[in-house]
């Protein structure tokens, strides 16, 4: 069977990628290099990582955040050849709605449904292999975070949450990855044993909704450990 993982070379494709090469599959890893000569191809399964991810980006930019997350999407989503079509969306399309970033990728998610065999995947908070922004990231490196230090996120492993998604291909309708519980920017920095600098809003990434099975957030602590 043939996939493309269009944003391969993203943060959440690469960790696809790995998740892929466990199985029998004839994967396309689909890049700006090779964009034009891939969309040729018909599909079984279309894989759209595209959307960025970039919140204050976003925010300054909203009109070029429309096209790197709407337009694209609708072009994908109209112009490929696919048998089906599974698209990585945010928890911020439910919860961030009143901010260009949400609003943009809720709205992706609206022309994707105008579908039957479709699959629209809202991940929660994500760390692991690749990690290089986020609120997640500045704690670790020193940086100035622009959030509230008592933002709380439903961190889990970039690599489960695409493993869930390499296994469940053949689900339909919206499903919601993210561990079942939070923590706080605060909790973590517990361990890091530095006093960031933060300024904004308090965000709180969670849902109610997410899958069964998911691991606790408090995972992310292994992994901040692992850094230190």
């Amino acid at each position: 069977m043939k996939v493309a993982i269009v944003g391969s070379n993203g943060f959440v494709g690469k960790s696809l990628c790995r998740n892929f090469q466990k199985l029998n599959y004839e994967v396309f890893e689909v890049t700006r290099e090779n964009y034009n000569e891939y969309k040729l191809i018909d599909y079984d399964f279309l894989i759209n990582t595209l959307m960025p991810s970039k919140r204050f980006w976003a925010l300054n930019y909203p009109v070029e955040d429309v096209i790197e997350t709407i337009v694209k999407t609708s072009e994908l989503f109209y112009k490929w050849k696919y048998k089906k079509f599974i698209h990585i969306s945010t928890l911020s399309a439910k919860n961030d709605t009143n901010t260009p970033y949400g609003s943009h990728k809720r709205a992706s998610e609206v022309l994707v449904q105008s579908k039957k065999n479709t699959l629209i995947v809202r991940l929660g908070a994500l760390y692991g292999k690749g990690l290089d922004k986020g609120a997640l990231f500045d704690l670790i490196n020193h940086n100035k975070i622009y959030v509230d230090i008592h933002s709380e996120y439903n961190y889990i492993d970039i690599d489960v949450a695409t493993e869930w998604i390499v296994n469940n291909m053949n689900e339909v309708g919206t499903k919601e990855i993210g561990a079942y519980d939070t923590i706080s920017l605060l909790d973590i920095s517990k361990i890091t044993w530095n006093n960031p600098i933060y300024t904004g809003r308090r965000e709180v990434v969670y849902s109610e909704d997410i899958e069964k099975g998911m691991p606790s957030s408090r995972e992310v602590l292994k992994y901040v450990r692992r850094l230190l």
